[in-house]
């Protein structure tokens, strides 16, 4: 069966956010030594945001008050190394491709455009509940009328690989990012990515054996620089 359209997470997946993530953690008094930051990639983000102390009804509070802090600091946000020349492939293969993220909108598309990697997607979803990817990759399905099981989610975390599993999506963890491989192991991911080459080859493998079978559809119906949410 072919796989035409993937969906990517955002921070720490295309971008290395986590120094921002540590400044703003400093700025508000949560500081980790490195055991207890590799402690934390061996957890899920509810685990996580259990053992930092966040209280649940305080999450949307934190959360813009990261975007904020990540909007002053997005000049110094770098991609991941070899990411854009993997993404940019995978567009050159005739992918649709696109971004679902709980991070704003107008971050990722200003580092986007700073990057020059703009014209690669498809469309660019801001999700603001940081649970809710599940809803969100269910939703842009739906719009366009594409069969989840033939569409991909590529992320970092377990939230990322619990969320394709629940929209019906297959999965791809890549390993450097927030949680650690043996945390994706465990969230039963379909693919494990030690770098963007590894992420990007068995689709572009795929493609090769029988170029018909991707893009032109999904391509031809996902709107070019379809930036706002989708209803």
């Amino acid at each position: 069966m072919s796989r035409k359209l993937i969906l990517f997470d955002f921070d720490g997946t295309i971008a290395d956010t986590f120094p921002v993530f540590l400044s703003f953690a400093e700025r508000e008094g949560f500081r980790f030594d490195k055991d207890e930051i590799e402690t934390l990639r061996d957890l899920s983000m509810r685990e996580a945001i259990g053992r930092i102390g966040i209280p649940a009804w305080k999450l949307p509070f934190v959360a813009g008050k990261f975007h904020r802090h990540f909007r002053r600091a997005v000049g110094s946000v770098l991609l991941v190394d070899g990411m854009s020349e993997a993404i940019r492939r995978l567009r050159q293969e005739g992918y649709a491709l696109g971004i679902v993220t709980t991070n704003s909108r107008s971050n990722v598309i200003r580092i986007l455009e700073r990057e020059g990697m703009i014209s690669c997607f498809d469309l660019v979803f801001s999700e603001r509940n940081i649970f809710g990817k599940a809803g969100a990759l269910g939703k842009i399905v739906r719009r366009f009328g594409i069969a989840p099981e033939t569409a991909w989610y590529v992320g970092d975390e377990v939230r990322d690989m619990e969320a394709a599993r629940a929209a019906g999506f297959s999965s791809v963890a890549v390993t450097w990012g927030f949680n650690s491989e043996k945390a994706l192991r465990a969230a039963k991911a379909d693919r494990i990515a030690s770098s963007p080459t590894d992420m990007a080859d068995p689709f572009l493998s795929f493609s090769e054996r029988d170029p018909s079978l991707v893009g032109s559809e999904i391509s031809g119906a996902l709107p070019r620089k379809e930036y706002e949410n989708i209803p």
